[in-house]
């Protein structure tokens, strides 16, 4: 990511960074070059791109408040400065920046001291005598040139800025103001704050939702077909209760076939969340040559033990197909059908059997997970 930093900065030193319309446009060319290079490296986790996002997002806020405030350094007028000039004798004059004048003379024995200049080029009110007139002319101190200079610079009007300073502030605020709409309007958007129910609707449509690797689904995920669908005839039964000949178990993992009331299912309980917690599922060859080149939708019929939830996963290693990554559900006690699709380029079929791996507890807490039954359904 600092790659993409020094990127943007490169570009404003090349650019006319006072321009905001630039600098958005160098903005956006960072965030397309992020998304570039995620799609160049196949990045597909949803975590890892969206923190990859907020990361160049904080990199492009810092660098705009950085920007901001150098223009707003940039448009304060700087003070009114005067240069020490030679009089003709020689002698250097002094700076006048503070207006200080000596008053006029006074009568013998009154103080004398500095009187600071309040604007009106040491014009002072005489009260020596009564009779004259209310204001005096102003004093000059300094004889010759540099008198006249000193004069000359008392009467200079004060810069007035106020009006600029005030729009100047106006635009800020305005500016301000729009980023932050616009940084609402973008959460809003990508957050999915503006799907209508039907789009956040979570439940399995038809043909039936996936779900993305590595994604919990959570009490909302759970993957449900419900009595009016079923499954149709095309569905491939690839296990059930019966093929527990089909099934091997993992060192700190059991798998034991069993019937009661609930009717017939295969009892998963992994004690680890690692490799050794999984229960290998055998997938016969000719169902894999059925979904080779192919997206295709798995379902698994599972439910949880009475009064729990836990949560499972579910891995492939179908031969030369290769995988479909891992994908993780959350169950209750309650029979579901947890379903995902499988996209498999390769149309070349296996020769051999692949396997299904099931993780019964992610938690490693022991938790038992009864699968009734693993469906395959072949695309076209």
């Amino acid at each position: 990511m600092s790659g993409l930093e020094t990127a943007i900065r490169h570009a404003l030193e090349r650019s006319d960074r006072a321009n905001s319309e630039t600098r958005a446009r160098i903005y956006q060319s960072a965030r397309n070059a992020l998304e570039a290079g995620l799609r160049k490296q196949d990045v597909h986790d949803p975590n890892v791109i969206a923190q990859q996002r907020h990361r160049l997002e904080a990199i492009i806020h810092a660098i705009e408040v950085e920007e901001r405030a150098a223009l707003k350094a940039a448009s304060v007028a700087p003070a009114v400065r005067l240069d020490a000039r030679l009089d003709d004798d020689g002698a250097a004059s002094a700076a006048l920046d503070d207006r200080v004048h000596m008053p006029p003379e006074r009568a013998a024995g009154e103080a004398v001291g500095p009187v600071v200049d309040d604007g009106l080029a040491g014009v002072r009110p005489d009260r020596r005598e009564a009779n004259r007139a209310p204001e005096a002319a102003p004093f000059e101190p300094v004889a010759g040139k540099r008198g006249k200079k000193a004069a000359a610079v008392a009467a200079l009007p004060k810069p007035r800025r106020r009006k600029r300073d005030r729009l100047l502030s106006f635009v800020m605020v305005v500016a301000t103001l729009v980023a932050a709409i616009g940084t609402a309007a973008w959460w809003a958007q990508t957050s999915g704050l503006l799907k209508s129910a039907a789009e956040r609707d979570t439940s399995v449509a038809n043909p039936p939702s996936t779900v993305m690797s590595e994604d919990f689904d959570g009490g909302e995920g759970l993957r449900t077909l419900g009595a009016q669908s079923g499954f149709s005839g095309d569905w491939v039964e690839v296990f059930k209760p019966a093929d527990a000949g089909k099934v091997t178990a993992g060192s700190r993992a059991t798998a034991d076939a069993v019937s009661d009331e609930s009717g017939q299912r295969l009892r998963i309980t992994s004690a680890t969340a690692g490799a050794d917690g999984n229960v290998r599922i055998e997938i016969p060859a000719s169902v894999l040559g059925q979904i080779s080149g192919k997206t295709s939708t798995v379902a698994l019929s599972v439910r949880a033990d009475a009064g729990k939830q836990t949560q499972f996963s579910v891995e492939c290693d179908f031969s030369s197909l290769g995988d479909c990554g891992r994908h993780r559900f959350t169950v209750n006690e309650e029979t579901s059908d947890m379903l995902f699709k499988v996209t498999f380029d390769r149309s070349l079929a296996p020769s051999a059997p692949g396997h299904m791996l099931i993780n019964s507890d992610l938690a490693g807490t022991g938790n038992s997970l009864d699968l009734f039954a693993v469906r395959i359904l072949p695309g076209q």
